[in-house]
C-alpha cells in the first residue's frame, strides 16, 4: 500500500475549498457537529448526500462577452434608463403606494422573527457609509499582472466566507441615478416624508469601471424544512444579505488600501440595482421572475452583494446555460407562486421598451412578502426552482444536462423534479429554527421591537 500516496490523496482539495477553510477552520468542531448532528442526521438522510459548495452540476456553461444589443442572454432594445432608489419596491411600499398594509407592514415584515431582526439588523450595521465607500490610499501599491490580480481578488472574497464570485464590466447605466435618503432618526413617519420629499443623492458612476458579484448560499438543508414562505424564510434571506455584505465591506477596503475607488453595493447600502451587474460578472442569467438572476449552481437560492471599482480587472463576462429556453417551458415557479406575481406567457416582452424579460409584477410580490402573515417574506419561487441543487443525485444532473444543453427536453429536469416532489417536501427533521407565528399575524406584539 502507497501511504504516501493516500496521504495526498486525502490532502488533495480545491483552491476555493482551501481559501474558505481559512476563515472557518477555528469553528470546525461546532459546526461538524450542528451540521451532521442536528440538521441532517435528525432528518434521517446522509449527510455525504447534501451537495457541497464546491459541487458542479450537469449545466454546460458558455460564455458570451460583451455584444452590442445584448447583456448575456438578455436582449437590449433600447438604452436602458437608470432608476431612482426611491421608485424601488419597498421604498414605494413606505410611500403608501402599494396599499395601506403594505405601507404598515413594511417597517417590520422581516423583524417581526427575532431571529430575522438579528441578521437584518447586522446587515444595516454593515451598511453605514464609512463601510461602504470612502477616500482611496493615496498612494497606489505594487500589484501583479491583471490576471493574477483578478484572481487574487476572487481568492479574497473565497477566504472571506462568498460562495461564488464573478468580475464584469459595469456600464454607467447600470447604477442608479441617485440614491434614497437615508433615515436620519427612527421616526418611521418621518423617514416616509423625507423619502417622499428629501430630495436623493446623485449616483457618479463614471468614476467606475469594473464590477465584482459576490453570492452566499442560503443553505439546502434548510430550504428542505421550510415552506418557502414561514418564519425562516426572511431569516434565509438576510442571514446571505449580510454575509454577501461582510465579503463586500472588506473587499472594497481592502481595494480601497490598495490605492483604487472601491464602493460595496448591498442590503444595507445600495447605489444600484444588482442584477445586471450579476449578469455582466456571470453569476446567472435572468429568469421567469424578472427581477432574479437564477446561478447555474444554486439556482435562486443565494442572496448579492456588488463591489464597484476602478481596479484593473480581467472581466468573466456573461454567460448561457440554457436557462432562457427551460424558463420559457417550465413555468413552476409561477405556478407555485402565492402572491400570483410571475406571469406564464412563453415569450418575453419588451419591458418598458427598453430590454426583454418575462412579465412578472414585482409590486405584487412586495405587497405578498411584507404583508405575509404565515410568516416573513417568502422564498416560495426559490423552493421550487428546479434548477437548485437537491441530494446528490446522477438523475437530477441528467435532468440538469438536458435543460441546458436541448431546449426541447427542458421539461425534464422538471418532471424529474416532481417526481421526487421536490418543492412540496418539508422535512420536519430539518426545521431546526422556532417559529412565533404569533408575531408573524401581529408584529405590534413583539417585545423586542418595543421601546
Amino acid at each position: 500500500m502507497d501511504t504516501n500516496r493516500e496521504t495526498q490523496s486525502t490532502m488533495r482539495t480545491s483552491r476555493r475549498t482551501f481559501l474558505k477553510a481559512g476563515v472557518f477552520t477555528a469553528a470546525a468542531g461546532t459546526a461538524t457537529f450542528i451540521t451532521t448532528g442536528r440538521v441532517a442526521r435528525a432528518a434521517g438522510i446522509d449527510n455525504e448526500g447534501i451537495l457541497t459548495k464546491a459541487h458542479v452540476t450537469g449545466a454546460s456553461v458558455k460564455k458570451l462577452g460583451y455584444q452590442e444589443g445584448w447583456l448575456g442572454t438578455s436582449k437590449i432594445v433600447a438604452p436602458v434608463q437608470r432608476t431612482r432608489e426611491q421608485d424601488q419596491g419597498f421604498n414605494k411600499a413606505i410611500r403608501g403606494l402599494l396599499g395601506s398594509d403594505a405601507e404598515h407592514q413594511v417597517i417590520n415584515f422581516i423583524g417581526k422573527h427575532p431571529l430575522g431582526n438579528a441578521f437584518e439588523n447586522m446587515s444595516m450595521f454593515l451598511g453605514v457609509p464609512e463601510a461602504v465607500d470612502g477616500k482611496p490610499s493615496q498612494d497606489k501599491l505594487p500589484l501583479p499582472d491583471i490576471e493574477r490580480l483578478t484572481q487574487h481578488i476572487k481568492d479574497v472574497c473565497y477566504y472571506a466566507g462568498a460562495d461564488e464570485v464573478g468580475v464584469g464590466k459595469l456600464f454607467p447605466w447600470m447604477m442608479y441615478s441617485e440614491q434614497a435618503p437615508v433615515p436620519t432618526g427612527t421616526d418611521w413617519a418621518q423617514y416616509k416624508i423625507e423619502l417622499e420629499t428629501k430630495p436623493g443623492t446623485p449616483v457618479q458612476s463614471e468614476k467606475y469601471q469594473y464590477c465584482i458579484g459576490i453570492l452566499v448560499d442560503q443553505g439546502l438543508d434548510t430550504l428542505l424544512g421550510t415552506t418557502g414562505y414561514d418564519g425562516i424564510s426572511g431569516t434565509m434571506s438576510m442571514m446571505a444579505y449580510s454575509r454577501s455584505g461582510f465579503v463586500a465591506d472588506i473587499l472594497a477596503k481592502y481595494i480601497r488600501n490598495l490605492g483604487y475607488n472601491a464602493r460595496s453595493n448591498h442590503n444595507g447600502n445600495y447605489a444600484m440595482p444588482l442584477l445586471p451587474a450579476l449578469i455582466s460578472c456571470g453569476l446567472g442569467e435572468m429568469s421567469r421572475t424578472g427581477d432574479c438572476v437564477l446561478h447555474p449552481r444554486l439556482g435562486f437560492r443565494h442572496k448579492a452583494a456588488v463591489v464597484v471599482t476602478d481596479l484593473p480587472l480581467v472581466p468573466d463576462g456573461p454567460i448561457d446555460f440554457g436557462l432562457r429556453d427551460f424558463c420559457s417551458t417550465c413555468q413552476k415557479c409561477a405556478q407555485n407562486c402565492p402572491a400570483q406575481a410571475i406571469g406564464t406567457d412563453r415569450d418575453q416582452t419588451a419591458f418598458k421598451g427598453q430590454y426583454m424579460r418575462w412579465a412578472a409584477d414585482s409590486d405584487k410580490c412586495t405587497q405578498f412578502r411584507t404583508t405575509n402573515r404565515e410568516g416573513s417574506s417568502c422564498g416560495r419561487c426559490m423552493k421550487v426552482c428546479p434548477w437548485n441543487n437537491k441530494e446528490t443525485s446522477w438523475i437530477h444532473d441528467v435532468g440538469v444536462f438536458a435543460a441546458s444543453n436541448f431546449g426541447f427536453a427542458g421539461n425534464i429536469l422538471r418532471d424529474i423534479d416532481d417526481m421526487f416532489g421536490y418543492g412540496t417536501e418539508v422535512v420536519e427533521k430539518n426545521r431546526w429554527w422556532l417559529e412565533w407565528p404569533e408575531y408573524c399575524q401581529d408584529w405590534t406584539k413583539a417585545p423586542w421591537l418595543k421601546g
